[in-house]
C-alpha cells in the first residue's frame, strides 16, 4: 500500500470513529463541535495544497477524467456536495450568514469550502443558543 492509500483509510477511520462517537451519545455534545469540520477542512486544505505543488492543477483534469469510475465518483462528489450544501443553508440563513461568500468557497473548493462552512454554522447556533 501507498502513504496515500494509508492516510485515505485512516482518515476514513478517524471520520467513522468520530460519527459513530456523535450519533451514540443522547446529548448535545459538550466540547466545541465545530472543532471537527474546522479541523478537518484544515487538513483536507493541506493535503489539497500539498497535491497540488507537487502534481500541479493539471493533474486533477487528468485523473477525473482517467476512466468511467473517476467520472463517477467526480459526479457523486458534486451532488453530495450540492445536497449538503442545500441542506446546510437553511441553518446559514436562521442564524443570519450571508450565502454569496460561501457559495464561492464550496463552488471553488468544494469540501473544504464545505466543511468550513458548517464548522461556522455550528459556531454560531452554538453562541447564539448560549
Amino acid at each position: 500500500m501507498s502513504i496515500s492509500e494509508l492516510i485515505a483509510i485512516a482518515g476514513f477511520a478517524g471520520a467513522a470513529i468520530v460519527m459513530l462517537l456523535v450519533t451514540q451519545t443522547k446529548q448535545r455534545v459538550s466540547w466545541p463541535g465545530w472543532l471537527v469540520p474546522a479541523a478537518v477542512a484544515l487538513l483536507l486544505a493541506a493535503w489539497t495544497g500539498w497535491a497540488a505543488a507537487t502534481e500541479g492543477l493539471v493533474a486533477v483534469r487528468d485523473a477525473v477524467v482517467a476512466s468511467p469510475w473517476s467520472v463517477q465518483i467526480w459526479v457523486d462528489r458534486m451532488a453530495s456536495t450540492a445536497a449538503a450544501f442545500f441542506l446546510l443553508q437553511n441553518r446559514a440563513r436562521a442564524i443570519g450568514m450571508k450565502s454569496e461568500v460561501w457559495v464561492l468557497a464550496v463552488v471553488f473548493t468544494g469540501g473544504i469550502g464545505l466543511l468550513a462552512m458548517l464548522a461556522r454554522v455550528v459556531h454560531l447556533e452554538r453562541r447564539k443558543a448560549e
